[in-house]
Order: C-alpha cells, then structure tokens, then sequence
C-alpha cells in the first residue's frame, strides 16, 4: 500500500509540471500575439496619417512640394509593448484597457486546454497502474512445479532439409531443336585402328651383318611408311605417310637390338630417338612436349661420348630435336626460343662443320616462316650467309649449299602476294636447277619439280606448259626412290591438274582418275596428298566422294583454305546432282560449317 501510494503522489507530480509548461505555453503566446497586433496597428497609423498629410496639401491654396512631405522623416516610435499616441485628430484614442482585454481570451484557452490535457494524462496513469497490479497478481510465481513430478518434453523430430530442386527454363535465345539434330564433327585425332602387325614375342637377337637389322625393319612396315633416308651410317627417319602401326613394330625392334655391342646395336641406339620423335606427333600436347624434352635432353648428354666421327652427326641432329621442340611453343614464346638457339649456335665452334651449318639453315628458314614482312626476311638474309659459308667448304658442300639457297628464294616467294612470286621463282627454278645437275637427288628433283608448278600458275599458256614438262620430268624421277614416291604422286596428280586448268587443253580425265587411284592405293596418305586426291574426285564427277575426303582431311589433320574451298565446291555440286542422299548432303553441310568455324 506505502508502495503503490507513493507512485500515485509521482504520478500527480508528473501531471502537476506538465500542466504548468502548457500553462507557461499559452501564456507566452498570448503576449507575442499581443505585441504583434499593436505593431501592426501602429504600421496602420501611420500610413493614414501620411494619406492625411497628402490631402490636407492638395485641398491647401498654395502649391505645397509633395516630395519634400514625403522625404520628412518619421520618429520611428520605440519597440514597446505600450501603444504610442499619434497626433491624427482622425483616429480614435483606444481605451486604457484594451491591452489586456485582448489577451485574456488566449489565457482563458490556454487554461482549459492545460486543464483538459493534465485530466487526460491522470486519467492515462491511473489505468496504466491498476493494469500492473492486476499483471503482477495474475503472473505470481508458484513453488509448485519444482515438486511435481512432470515428465519430460519429448524431442521435437527434426524434418529433413529439402534438397534443392532445379527448375530449368526455357529462353527466347536458345538454339531451336530443330537444328540440334545431328551429330557433330570430331574434329580430334582418332586412336589409331588395330591394323598394324602385332609383335606377341621379342625378335630373336641377331649378331649378324650390318644389313640384317634394315631388313628385319622393312620386312616390318608393310605399307612402306617409314624409310632410312640420308648417310649410310648415320641414316635419318622418314615417314611418307601415317604409319599406322609400323612405328611400335620399328620401336620393339629397335628396342631389342640396342642392348647389345654390334654394328646393328649402334644403328638401333641411333635410329630409337628419331623414331620416337615421329611418334610425338601424333601423342596429346603435353605427352608429346614431355617426350620432345627428354630426348633432347638424352641426346645433348650423349654427345660427350661420341667419337670424332660420330658427334657432328649427333650435334646436327641435336639443333634439329631442339628445333622440334621450339615448334611445339606458341607466340612469343617460340620466337624468344628460336633466337636463343642461334646465339648460342652463333658462338659455338662445332657449327662450322657442314652438317651443323645445314641444321643452321633449317632454324633459319624455320623463323622466318613464324615472321611476316622485314623481320622475316633478315632472317632469309642470315640463312644464305649460312650457305655461302657452307659453300666456302668444299665441292659437295657446294652442292648442299645451291639446294638450300634455292630453298630460301622459296620461302622468299611464298612470303609475297602472288601476283609477285614469280621474279622469286624464277630464281628459285635457276638454283634448284644447277644443284640437281650436280648431284641428282629425289629430294632435289622433288623440289625441281614443285617450283617449276607453282611458276605454271603465274605464266602465260604456252610458258604453262613448257613448265609443267620441266616439272612433270622431274616427279618422275623423283618417284623412282621409294622414300619420296607418295609425294612425287602427288606432284603428279597436282601438275595434271594444273595443266587441266590451261585454256586450250582439254580435260583428260583419265589421266587423273589414274593419278588419284594410284595415290589411294599407296597407303596412308599427308594431308598435303589427299588434298589432291580430292580435287581429283572432285574434277572427276565424284562429288561425294571428293566431300568425304576433304571432311576426313579436317578430321584427322587442321582445315585450311584450301580443303574447305573443295569442300564447299564439292557440296553445291552435289546438291545439282540427281537423285542425290539428301539426308548425307545435309549431314556433309552441318560438318562443313563447323570446320569452317574452326579456321
């Protein structure tokens, strides 16, 4: 009871304080209104008082100057809450009392409205009080439950969070399904097929002369793929096609006859990284950069133990298996590779031999082909400093050296615009001519032969064909040597084709169905080869055999250009055909646009 009448007496005081600031409140402002109200009177006055002047001077006999009665000055009268007398006869004096007769309505307001409020906050506490008793009563606590013996809450079972769902839904910018019908193109390298000769049992070890092992290797390749090409002792691995198979055969035996201390072994310890280095060309990038770097590395330790004879040899080719690995970089990267190779080289005494020269030449040409306009062409300047060093050496370097010189005006050539070749090419033609008078080689009367067709294409008719028997010569004779007869064939059929193309001579399309027969039947075949067995087909009438072979070309090997302009050739004169597949033209077309979305 003390308690709750104490909080009524706070209570009280609280309504009791406010009252009085709402009381001070109005007062205030009834006194502010008032002094207001007198100065707005007194501002009323005096503009009547001045109107009064004005016409008491206009009603007067003599002209009175109105601006010297309105610059009088006026005695501003004193702030005061006291109402100030004026001399105008025409206002009437207010009555002593009026001053605070005026502000005792706004008291009497403020009063009631004090009043009011102070009732309405009383009336607020007391109900707020007899709410807390009545809260207070009915929440009391209770020392029952702690003796009541209650059993425990089971455990409320948790549910299982829901697992998110997917809501796929459909855009205006999606591919319709209409054209989503059929098979892509596999544009990656195929894994090889099981049609190479399997080794189920290691060769037997042989002791025997020199040319057992060669023999044991050709009996191997089947398809005639893989050739020993260059010095009879220190021979050098070529591949004219896509030795499918005959490569592991080649390695098992290589691997065999390594271990032991005869000449075969030596030939076979020679020969195993060379071939290998083929065979990186068709493993995944980073297999075969891993493998490219190990046998550089294996080669450049082995050229310590080699003897005086063997290790020009063995240094040319380590510039070449360095040179490999350069070509498996990108950008920046393979040019920065490639200029470090030649310093180096530039500063090492053993390039003075011939065989190191010539894999000089090689690095040489090999930048200038990753570089465009000037910078290419200093680097065709620095590889014939290299050939006429090598021609200063002796009469067969000077052989070597013309063949490699007619290959920079080569490259000098395929470097211009092709309305601009040919100057080059006639060069070209004079050198290679020269070096295989000297030495007759398939190699050089390979390259006899490609020049004397590219220049067919930049001269007049008659010239044309002059250059086409100079060059058609030529692949005969390079087709005689087994290593380079898939690529004199298609030399051939290339040359064939060409002369084809001279106005006034009729198609002989004979001659080239035989070409393309004879090149199909040779075995796996370069990109290079089929490209021309599908202009054959496609010269031929064969139209969707030339559209196969040019979409098998973009399958296993880069489109270029050239391949995908046969094949589009290829497919709109398929369509003018009669009673043509519909359904393989249309799937020839879907693979031709997304080879051409790869160039």
């Amino acid at each position: 009871m003390k308690g709750s009448s104490s909080s009524r007496l706070r209570d009280r005081l609280v309504v009791a304080r406010i009252a009085c600031l709402v009381l001070l409140a109005s007062v205030t402002g009834a006194c502010g209104n008032t002094r207001k109200e007198e100065e707005e009177r007194s501002r009323h006055a005096r503009q009547m008082r001045d109107v009064a002047r004005m016409l008491d001077a206009m009603e007067a006999s003599e002209p009175v100057d109105l601006a010297t009665i309105m610059e009088t000055p006026v005695p501003i009268p004193p702030k005061t809450t006291r109402r100030v007398a004026t001399s105008y006869v025409r206002s009437e004096p207010h009555a002593p009392g009026g001053r605070a007769i005026a502000g005792w309505p706004f008291i009497a307001l403020g009063g009631a409205g004090t009043g009011t409020a102070a009732m309405l906050l009383l009336a607020m506490s007391r109900r707020r009080a007899r709410h807390a008793r009545q809260r207070i009563v009915k929440d009391a606590p209770s020392l029952a439950s702690h003796f009541a013996g209650r059993p425990p809450d089971p455990p409320a079972a948790q549910a299982p969070s829901p697992s998110p769902a997917w809501v796929y839904r459909r855009s205006a910018y999606e591919t319709p399904d209409l054209h989503v019908t059929g098979q892509p193109v596999d544009l990656l390298v195929p894994p090889p097929p099981d049609a190479g000769p399997a080794i189920d049992a290691p060769m037997p070890v042989s002791h025997g002369s020199r040319g057992d092992l060669r023999e044991r290797l050709s009996a191997t390749d089947t398809l005639a793929t893989l050739h020993l090409v260059g010095d009879e002792r220190f021979p050098d691995i070529r591949c004219s096609g896509k030795a499918i198979g005959a490569e592991q055969a080649w390695e098992d035996i290589l691997v065999a006859q390594a271990h032991h201390d005869d000449e075969d072994a030596r030939l076979a310890r020679w020969l195993l990284p060379a071939l290998r280095m083929h065979r990186a060309r068709d493993l995944p990038r980073r297999d075969a950069e891993r493998l490219l770097i190990g046998i550089e590395e294996d080669t450049a330790r082995a050229l310590d133990g080699m003897d005086s004879d063997e290790q020009p040899h063995g240094f040319a080719r380590w510039i070449r298996f360095r040179l490999a690995c350069i070509e498996r970089l990108s950008g920046a990267n393979r040019l920065f590779a490639s200029r470090d190779l030649l310093t180096r080289l530039a500063r090492d005494p053993r390039c003075d031999h011939p065989l190191a020269l010539d894999a000089c030449i090689d690095a040489q040409l090999a930048w200038a082909s990753w570089l465009l306009g000037a910078a290419a062409a200093k680097r065709l300047d620095e590889a014939e400093r290299y050939c006429d060093r090598l021609a200063a050496i002796g009469p067969d370097a000077a052989t070597r050296a013309l063949r490699r010189r007619g290959e920079t005006w080569l490259h000098r050539a395929n470097a211009r615009k092709p309305a601009e070749r040919l100057p080059d090419l006639e060069r070209a033609q004079s050198l290679l001519d020269d070096a295989h008078a000297r030495g007759a080689e398939a190699e050089t009367a390979l390259l006899v032969a490609r020049t004397a067709q590219q220049r067919a294409r930049l001269l007049t008719a008659e010239e044309a064909a002059a250059a086409c028997s100079h060059a058609l010569l030529h692949a005969f004779l390079a087709e005689h040597d087994p290593a380079w007869r898939v690529d004199a064939l298609a030399c051939r059929l290339d040359i064939q084709l060409t002369y084809e193309a001279l106005p006034e001579h009729a198609t002989e399309a004979s001659v080239t169905a035989a070409l393309g027969r004879s090149l199909e039947a040779a075995g796996p075949l370069p990109a290079s080869a089929r490209t021309a067995v599908a202009e054959a087909r496609l010269r031929g009438g064969d139209h969707a055999g030339a559209a196969a072979w040019c979409e098998a070309i973009c399958r296993t090997d880069a489109p270029d250009d050239r391949v995908v302009r046969l094949w589009r050739d290829a497919c709109r004169r398929w369509a003018d055909d009669r009673d043509h597949d519909t359904a393989a033209l249309a799937q020839s077309l879907r693979h031709l646009a997304i080879a051409r979305s790869t160039l």
